[in-house]
């Protein structure tokens, strides 16, 4: 996984839920992160303008983990480009 996608997500997650970075992980889900679906829709948009991307609502909906968002944005990225 792109080491760049990973720092920005995670950063967004620490940002929003005022959390030590260093305690997420790709295997984190959103539960257990205490990330409510506002919670991720700002995370989202975070991420969005960071990346220069837009994450389509669909994709959202399907969100459980760290891992998602990371497979998700990498492909969101990789048509980009």
């Amino acid at each position: 996984m792109d080491q760049q996608i990973y720092s920005i997500v995670a950063k967004a997650i620490s940002k929003q839920k005022m959390i030590d970075p260093s305690t997420i992980s790709e295997s984190s889900t959103l539960e257990a992160l205490s990330i409510s679906s506002l919670d991720a829709i700002t995370i989202m948009y975070e991420i969005e303008d960071a990346l220069d991307i837009e994450i389509p609502n669909e994709v959202l909906e399907n969100l459980r983990s760290v891992q998602d968002i990371l497979v998700e944005i990498a492909l969101l990225v990789q048509s980009r480009d």
